[in-house]
């Protein structure tokens, strides 16, 4: 995998991150959707909870949500970004030519990645500190969150753990994407709307019926959740490094099957020559 390729490929990505726009526009554009997810689902909550009879509000669970909806919107802002650079580079002719140099795909949609992780990574960040004090404000709360250099580096590493996932994901959506005229825009929003069931982002995946809740729970993105709230609320490092292990040896293995499938995908659409084939 060519370096200077990739490199290219993170600069693209930024600039189309930011809509090729000011950079500071586009990041506080960006900031605006984790951040209303992140209050929406709190706010549900809350209200819920709160007109219970009797009430069972509990700041725990509120963090455990905020933290939830901040990450799963963090997941779902670059998992996806393969399958759209290949959905919008065929409808604008752009994709076939990143074909014109051997194997210049794969750097080209891992360079559109990580630009969009790190994007995502300042925006979800900018989300959890601004609804940390608006919810710990509108509802007169004090959310349990840990808060020093250490849990903040857990945090992030976890964040780092979760691309082989996320990027594996990415693969496996984007070798349908190579075939499809239709509704690969759309199979991203279906594929999240079931990772927020699955990855443990709102509630616990052993509420699920067996035997999902046991497919759920062996997920990489549902380790990745649990390290994370490990760091930020509950502080158990034996747990945290546990979860950490396996998120990073299910990640591995899907990011392995995302490689093979795309590969295979790749090639055969070579064949078929469906590369070019524009969009609906």
């Amino acid at each position: 995998m060519s370096l200077r390729a990739m490199v290219a490929s993170i600069r693209v990505g930024w600039y189309r991150e930011f809509n090729w726009t000011n950079p500071l526009t586009g990041f506080s554009l960006r900031t605006v959707g984790p951040l209303a997810s992140v209050i929406a689902a709190s706010t549900v909550y809350y209200v819920g909870s709160t007109n219970n009879i009797p009430p069972s509000f509990d700041p725990s669970r509120l963090a455990y949500i905020l933290i939830g909806a901040a990450l799963y919107a963090h997941v779902a802002a670059y998992s996806w970004v393969p399958t759209l650079a290949i959905a919008e580079g065929k409808w604008t002719y752009v994709f076939p030519q990143v074909y014109i140099s051997p194997h210049s795909s794969l750097p080209y949609l891992t360079g559109r990645t990580l630009a969009s992780f790190v994007t995502s990574t300042l925006t979800v960040i900018v989300s959890l500190v601004l609804s940390f004090y608006v919810l710990s404000s509108v509802f007169h709360t004090n959310i349990p969150f840990i808060v020093t250099p250490l849990s903040v580096g857990l945090l992030f590493f976890a964040m780092l753990v979760n691309i082989f996932a996320a990027l594996g994901l990415g693969l496996l959506l984007s070798a349908y994407a190579l075939f499809a005229t239709k509704f690969e825009w759309a199979l991203p929003t279906y594929v999240a709307g079931l990772l927020m069931v699955f990855s443990e982002a709102l509630f616990p995946v052993s509420f699920l019926p067996h035997p999902v809740s046991d497919v759920a729970n062996v997920l990489p993105f549902t380790e990745f959740m649990r390290a994370s709230r490990q760091a930020m609320i509950y502080g158990d490092m034996h747990s945290y490094f546990s979860y950490i292990g396996l998120a990073v040896l299910g990640g591995i293995i899907v990011l392995a099957l995302g490689f093979v499938a795309f590969r295979y995908a790749e090639n055969r659409a070579r064949r078929l020559g469906v590369i070019d084939k524009k969009t609906a």
